[in-house]
């Protein structure tokens, strides 16, 4: 009996270990972006407790971000239809559009990511990001609140920066290691 105890507590012991293991890693991956919202945002998606290498991390930070800009399209787009024909609802359609664009450009950024093309992965994911700016922007420039769209799109921009800058840290170590530095394009 107090082998099996012994046995239980080893056991118990190990998971701990492991599961402190895995909220540094992702802590210190998160530090090493420079990105205030990376631990939020992996922390979202379970599996981030089970990655151990910052590419799994940048490959959950972009299905969130893919995520994210789907149910905005969508949420996006019912608000649209059920201010047909209104200022605030041609503003909404605009942002359909920008979240459709968000959607393409990080389904491309999979892609890239998938085939090691980081510089490329990167890039769209920034293009995803400004959806959300250029979402707000339609609400701004028709002197609408944005207030229907804030939270949307603060979702947007915090999940498409977390992937782009945890991309980053893979391009950039891609970029030391054959001995270059060079500058972000």
């Amino acid at each position: 009996m107090a082998k099996a105890a012994m046995a239980i507590l080893l056991l118990l012991a190990v998971a701990v270990a492991a599961a402190l293991a895995d909220a540094d890693f992702v802590a210190s991956t998160c530090k090493s972006s420079d990105n205030t919202r990376c631990a939020a945002v992996l922390g979202a998606d379970p599996r981030s407790a089970n990655a151990t290498t910052v590419h799994e991390l940048a490959s959950i930070a972009l299905d969130i971000a893919a995520a994210t800009a789907r149910a905005a399209s969508g949420f996006l787009s019912g608000e649209a239809d059920r201010r047909d024909r209104t200022d605030v609802g041609d503003a909404l359609g605009d942002c359909v559009g920008y979240y459709g664009g968000a959607t393409g450009a990080l389904e491309t950024a999979r892609e890239d990511f998938d085939g090691g093309a980081y510089g490329d992965a990167e890039e769209e994911a920034g293009d995803a990001e400004g959806a959300a700016d250029r979402c707000e922007q339609a609400f701004t420039d028709r002197r609408l609140d944005t207030s229907i769209v804030s939270d949307v799109d603060k979702r947007m921009k915090d999940g498409a920066s977390v992937a782009g800058d945890l991309i980053d840290l893979l391009w950039g170590d891609k970029r030391r290691r054959h001995g270059r530095r060079l500058l972000r394009p």
